[in-house]
């Protein structure tokens, strides 16, 4: 990594704050929040009503190689990973600042489209959600992982058919094992750690989720193995990562404006093989 792009995943990350949630009478509230301030509270005169602007920034922070905690050798913490240098980026070139704070991937949705919070990342776009949501351009192209044990590999979509997997609830690869494996035995969790610990004690034969943070996992911990699936059998189902907003977020066409950029002057694809690898790209 250049020193540039060292600097630009260091930049802000000490803002992170810990977000709660609080479910009750259908209604999602944040918990131990003193300010919630939010892009719709925050008027602006700068760039495209962005410049000048504190957002919050949701999302799971278990998510290797894309949002993670990271213990420092004098025992503090950060999160890091590609999605906060990229927006590390985007908070430099358009002038605003953010604040990450981690909630489950089940909570991010309904927080984002009730304006509790701004945006996330690493999240592919579909009907459905456009109706609710605002995206980005894609900034990076995520291939499906098969995490198993070593030795029962598993390498297309037919091999899952029939097996017990575990998946994360309500991702797309959920919705993909679904429709794709109808004798499959799906159990669906609402952290990638319990989906992972199921392979390990030997309840499921694989967990099925994002290639790169399955490569992360199977790397941690010996014994387990991960295959990629090909894209031809997975591309109508996985789209490219884009970074959602609430409808009418007036950030989000600044953020397209900026990874323009980015994409133009490499500084996106330098990002991706500093956290991700070089094997992997942001794509078309």
């Amino acid at each position: 990594m250049t020193a540039a792009t060292s600097a630009r995943v260091a930049h802000g990350l000490g803002r992170r704050s810990f977000l709660g949630l609080l479910m009750a009478s259908g209604a999602l509230a944040l918990v131990g929040c003193s300010s919630g301030t939010s892009a719709a509270d925050v008027p602006s005169d700068g760039v495209d009503g962005v410049e000048g602007s504190r957002l919050t920034f949701i999302g799971d922070d278990n998510f290797k190689p894309y949002r993670y905690v990271e213990t420092a050798d004098d025992g503090s913490k950060k999160t890091v990973g590609l999605d906060i240098a990229v927006a590390d980026e985007l908070a430099s070139r358009l002038g605003f600042t953010y604040e990450f704070r981690p909630m489950s991937f089940t909570g991010t949705l309904p927080a984002i489209q009730n304006k509790q919070a701004d945006f996330s990342m690493a999240l592919a776009s579909n009907p459905e959600r456009e109706e609710t949501f605002d995206f980005t351009q894609g900034y990076y192209q995520p291939r499906v992982g098969v995490l198993t044990k070593e030795g029962a590999e598993l390498r297309d979509v037919d091999a899952l058919d029939g097996c017990r997997l575990s998946c994360m609830t309500g991702t797309v690869q959920n919705q993909m094992l679904t429709e794709l494996c109808p004798a499959a035995q799906i159990s669906t969790y609402d952290t990638a750690d319990q989906a992972m610990q199921e392979v390990v004690a030997g309840r499921v034969d694989a967990y099925v989720c994002d290639g790169a943070e399955g490569d992360s996992m199977a790397k941690a911990n010996p014994g387990l193995a991960c295959t990629l699936l090909p894209d031809d059998e997975t591309s109508d189902y996985v789209g490219v990562y884009r970074i959602m907003g609430w409808k009418g977020a007036p950030f989000i066409p600044a953020f397209d404006g900026a990874l323009d950029d980015m994409k133009a002057d490499g500084t996106l694809e330098e990002l991706i093989h500093a956290w991700v690898g070089p094997d992997f790209s942001c794509g078309a």
